[in-house]
C-alpha cells in the first residue's frame, strides 16, 4: 500500500474503535445513569430507540448528502455531531435531554458510519475493510474498562467516560478537517468522482438487486445482534449456566465476531471474497446448529464461537462488493440503506427473538437464530444466481 493511502485507513480505524468506544459505554453507565436520572430500568425501552433512529435517518440520506456536499464534509459534520452529542451525555441535567442528545448523538454515529464504509469500500480492498470492522470490534470490547476506571478506580462519575470519548471524537474530526484531500473518491484513473454522477434514493430503489440486499442486511443484523444479545437469557433461564459463565460466553461471542475480522483482514490478501464469504457462511451455519443441537456444553460452546466468527466477515465483504454490485452510480445511497437495515434488523428480529422467548420458552432462542442464519445464507445463494442470469442476459 502507498504511504498516501496508509494515512486515511489508519484515521478511519481510529475513528471506529472510538466509535465502538461511544456504543459500548452504555452497557456499563446504564447502571449509573438510572441514579443520575432517577428512571427505572423500564427507561431503556425510550434509550434504545434514541440511541437507533438518528443513526437510521443519517444511514438512509447519507448517499444523498455525499453526493451533493461530498463525502468530507458529510463526515465532519458525523463527527461534529457524535462529539458534541457526547459531551452532551455529561451535561444533560434531565431525562428528556438525554433522549434528545442520544439521538442528536446517533445520527454522527450513523452518518461516520455510512461515510466511512463507502471511502474503504471506494477506495481499499477487503483487508482493509475487515480491519475498519474489526477495529469497531476492539473499542466495544474495552469499553467497559473505560467507564469502570472513570467510576470504580477513580471514583468520579460515568459522564467523565463520555467526556473522554468525545473529546477524542471532537479531536478526530479535527485531524479529518486538516487533512480533507485524502478524503476523497477515485475513479479508476485515480480522477475524483463528480456529485452529479450519482443517482437519487428512488432511482436506487428501483433497482432489484438494491432490495434483495437490504433483506439481507436486515437477516444479517438480526443474526449478529440477535445473537449477542440474546445468548444471556437462553444460557441463563434455557441451560442453567451460572451468570459468570454465561456472561464469559458472550464476550468470547465478541471476542470471536473481533477476531475473525482481523483474521480475515489477513486472509483476503491469500483468498478471494467468495473463498472468504463461503467460509464465514460454514462456520456461521455449523456454529447455529451445535448452538441450537445442544449436545454438550462444549459443543453449544463452539457453536457460539463458530457464529461469531462466521458473521465477522460477512458484513464488510459485501459492503466492499456493493460498487461492483449495484454501480458506482447507486453505490453511495446502497451502502448508506445496507448500513441502516441491518441496524434495523438488529433491533427487529432482537426484539422478536425475546417475545417467541417470553411466549414459546427461551430455549426458543437458538432455533430463532438458526433459522435467521439459514434464511441468510439461503438469500445470499439467490443474491448471486439472480446476479448470474442478469448477468447472461446481458452478454446475450
Amino acid at each position: 500500500m502507498k504511504s498516501a493511502n496508509i494515512f486515511p485507513i489508519f484515521i478511519a480505524c481510529a475513528v471506529f474503535v472510538v466509535i465502538g468506544l461511544a456504543t459500548g459505554l452504555l452497557n456499563i453507565a446504564w447502571t449509573y445513569m438510572q441514579v443520575t436520572f432517577d428512571v427505572s430500568h423500564n427507561a431503556l425501552a425510550a434509550l434504545a430507540p434514541a440511541t437507533m433512529l438518528g443513526g437510521l435517518i443519517a444511514a438512509f440520506l447519507s448517499g444523498t448528502l455525499i453526493g451533493k456536499f461530498s463525502l468530507a464534509p458529510v463526515l465532519v459534520g458525523g463527527m461534529a455531531f457524535a462529539g458534541f452529542g457526547l459531551l452532551g451525555y455529561s451535561i444533560a441535567p434531565i431525562w428528556v435531554i438525554l433522549l434528545a442528545v442520544a439521538f442528536v448523538t446517533s445520527i454522527g454515529k450513523g452518518a461516520i458510519d455510512a461515510a466511512l464504509n463507502n471511502f474503504v469500500s471506494v477506495n481499499y480492498g477487503a483487508s482493509e475493510m475487515n480491519w475498519l470492522h474489526a477495529s469497531w470490534g476492539i473499542g466495544l470490547t474495552i469499553a467497559p474498562s473505560v467507564v469502570t476506571f472513570f467510576v470504580v478506580d477513580q471514583g468520579v462519575g460515568w459522564q467523565s467516560s463520555y467526556v473522554l470519548i468525545g473529546t477524542l471524537i471532537l479531536l478526530l474530526g479535527l485531524v479529518i478537517l486538516r487533512s480533507l484531500p485524502h478524503w476523497q473518491f477515485k475513479s479508476a484513473r485515480g480522477e475524483k468522482e463528480k456529485p452529479s454522477e450519482r443517482s437519487t434514493i428512488t432511482e436506487t430503489l428501483q433497482q432489484p438487486i438494491v432490495i434483495i440486499g437490504l433483506v439481507f442486511f436486515f437477516l444479517y443484523g438480526g443474526v449478529e445482534i440477535g445473537t449477542g444479545q440474546l445468548a444471556n437469557t437462553l444460557l441463563i433461564e434455557a441451560r442453567g449456566l451460572p451468570q459468570t459463565i454465561a456472561s464469559n460466553w458472550v464476550s468470547a461471542y465478541w471476542g470471536s465476531f473481533t477476531v475473525g475480522r482481523i483474521l480475515m483482514g489477513l486472509l483476503a490478501l491469500r483468498l478471494g471474497d467468495r473463498a472468504l464469504l463461503n467460509i464465514c457462511f460454514a462456520s456461521a451455519l455449523l456454529g447455529a446448529i451445535l448452538l441450537f443441537a445442544n449436545l454438550h456444553e462444549i459443543l453449544s460452546f463452539a457453536g457460539l464461537l463458530g457464529i461469531g466468527f462466521g458473521m465477522s466477515a460477512i458484513f464488510p465483504i459485501l459492503i466492499l462488493q456493493t460498487n461492483a454490485r449495484v454501480g458506482r452510480r447507486h453505490a453511495a445511497n446502497a451502502i448508506g440503506f445496507q448500513v441502516g437495515c441491518a441496524g434495523l434488523g438488529g433491533a427487529v428480529l432482537t426484539g422478536l427473538g425475546g417475545v417467541f422467548a417470553e411466549h414459546v420458552g427461551s430455549e426458543s432462542i437458538s432455533a430463532f437464530v438458526l433459522a435467521c442464519a439459514a434464511l441468510m445464507i439461503l438469500l445470499y445463494q439467490f443474491m448471486i444466481r439472480w446476479e448470474a442470469r442478469q448477468l447472461s442476459t446481458i452478454l446475450r
